[in-house]
């Protein structure tokens, strides 16, 4: 999402030269080092006793000393930068390349023109200046990670190899190179083995959806059979798009199974209008792969909103459960209940105007009677029945519950348990800490039954602090004419 850091891989690059030259740096460091500590502290002390004046040749030789110490602490600083960092902009190269990249190690990846794996050796060249290093400075892992990188984030480049370097790459792999001599293979091979067990391939940076209306951007998560990516139609807006896909190894009547639920849970959430829920905006259907397009909600998650200002208070916690209590009531009246199953700070988004929205619906789904739903949520904020694929509309009440322990105490409850305020918490919340017990009992049937009974506790409270903030106000303003005459 936009107001998420943006997100990081560490590639380390160990290279011989390098260890070369930190040898080297390190058997000169009693001169670099000590000697020069040793000799800029008598200068200093010689300039400052005795002035400026008539002491230059003093001060060059200070200079030339404070000179050594800085490269070889520059030096050994590089030596020790040992890694490139991929984000989905720009490829951060180690130090070591600075002079030979035009004075920047920063390369966005639309500067990326070739990629040549030679030999032993793989060369990146830029628009301005170029890098190289050996291939057997980084361990296979590592070395696929950055081929992913480089085929993802800068699919215009033009990339070249031989045999040896698929070898090096791929050491397991037995099949040549795609006859276009591009790139493609090495990647496709790479995230089949990766993704082989679920024969599902994420898309790409760039790829194309919707008879090219769309253009993905980035993958904001991946897990499973299915993939959310960030991506831009043509008028440039963002928008959110979850990708789902049946299992090709599955019989006919499973495929149509889930086809069928796909279909229904689309139409479904497409019919969703609510001011807190995030719209699904369309679905369709590519290479068998389904799609919910949804709105691009810009803001902060509340998990991330609590790690960056810190636990929050009864009052704003209070007012985010009603909201998020109004939710789930309209969820669960719709015929057939709707059960999100997964409502946890992380699919809650603070907007730019202070509300609060619904963004994720991965795992919503009907209730269907008795049929056994699949395990879906984060373990922390599940309840018993869930985990035995029994969810209910308590469940989600349930998972509301937990979500306000987190918001209260910034660390997430106890699986399995029923979730209560630490001490000092409870005897300054204690409204809040009952609307939370309440909704963790382990027992469904001991928790509040429906979102509206969680919206009058919510109602409640928020009454009772605005008339105690009304009698407050009123009491102030019937005192201030009497405040000179206290004086």
């Amino acid at each position: 999402m936009d107001h998420q850091l943006q997100p990081k891989l560490n590639i380390h690059y160990k290279e011989d030269q390098a260890r070369n030259g930190l040898a080297i740096l390190l058997a000169l460091s009693p001169v670099w080092g000590l000697w020069s500590i040793y000799v800029s502290s008598w200068l200093l002390k010689a300039i400052y006793d005795g002035g400026f004046s008539g002491y230059e040749d003093l001060a060059g030789l200070l200079v030339f000393y404070m000179g050594l110490m800085a490269v070889g602490l520059f030096g050994l600083f590089v030596c020790l930068d040992a890694k490139f960092v991929v984000t989905e902009k720009e490829l951060i190269l180690p130090w070591r390349y600075f002079l030979s990249l035009g004075f920047t190690r920063n390369q966005k990846w639309s500067d990326l023109e070739t990629v040549d794996f030679k030999n032993d050796e793989l060369r990146l060249k830029f628009r301005v200046g170029e890098a190289r290093f050996k291939l057997t400075g980084m361990n296979n892992n590592d070395l696929k990670d950055f081929v992913v990188a480089v085929r993802s984030n800068a699919p215009e480049a033009r990339c070249s190899f031989d045999k040896k370097a698929i070898e090096t790459v791929m050491p397991d792999s037995q099949a040549a190179p795609g006859a276009d001599g591009s790139f493609t293979a090495i990647w496709e091979q790479d995230l089949a083995s990766r993704f082989g067990s679920t024969a599902f391939v994420p898309l790409e940076a760039k790829a194309k959806l919707k008879n090219e209306t769309l253009t993905v951007i980035g993958q904001v998560s991946f897990g499973g059979l299915s993939a959310v990516y960030l991506c831009k139609d043509k008028l440039g807006d963002s928008v959110i798009v979850k990708e789902a896909v049946v299992p090709l190894n599955s019989d006919a009547a499973m495929k149509e199974k889930a086809i069928e639920m796909f279909e229904r849970e689309a139409k479904i959430l497409q019919g969703l209008n609510h001011p807190y829920i995030a719209r699904v905006l369309d679905h369709f259907v590519e290479n068998d792969r389904h799609y919910l397009m949804l709105e691009h909600v810009n803001g902060l998650d509340l998990r991330a909103f609590v790690k960056e200002h810190g636990p929050q208070g009864e009052r704003l916690v209070m007012r985010w459960a009603l909201d998020m209590a109004l939710i789930l009531s309209y969820l669960h009246e719709k015929d057939p209940p709707i059960i999100h199953r997964d409502i946890t700070p992380d699919n809650i988004v603070l907007d730019r105007l202070g509300s609060i929205k619904l963004i994720d619906f991965g795992a919503a789904n009907e209730l269907l009677g008795t049929a056994t739903g699949t395990l879906v949520g984060k373990q922390c904020y599940i309840p018993p029945e869930q985990f035995r694929g029994k969810a209910t509309t308590q469940s989600d009440i349930y998972a509301l519950g937990c979500t306000l322990y987190y918001l209260t105490t910034g660390t997430d409850p106890e699986p399995l348990s029923q979730s209560s305020l630490p001490d000092e918490l409870k005897e300054k919340y204690p409204a809040l800490n009952e609307l939370i017990e309440k909704c963790t009992a382990m027992e469904a049937h001991e928790r509040l039954q429906t979102a509206e009974d969680v919206v009058a506790l919510a109602r409640a409270y928020t009454k009772e602090q605005q008339a105690e903030s009304l009698t407050i106000n009123t009491a102030e303003k019937v005192a201030k004419p009497f405040a000179g005459e206290l004086k």
